[in-house]
């Protein structure tokens, strides 16, 4: 039968680090917060003319 070897001191693992994309992140948050900002405007601009 086969033996495994989970810890062998003579592999070696290799780690990748792998950077993430925020930029498509920070644009959408962007927008999402422009629509609650122009949201509230709107909502108050209504309240001050009645």
């Amino acid at each position: 039968m086969a033996k495994t070897q989970l810890n062998n001191p003579n592999t070696q693992t290799k780690t990748q680090t792998e950077e993430s994309d925020l930029k498509g992140t920070f644009i959408a948050v962007l927008f999402v917060g422009a629509f609650l900002v122009v949201t509230w405007f709107s909502v108050w601009g209504i309240f001050v003319n009645r």
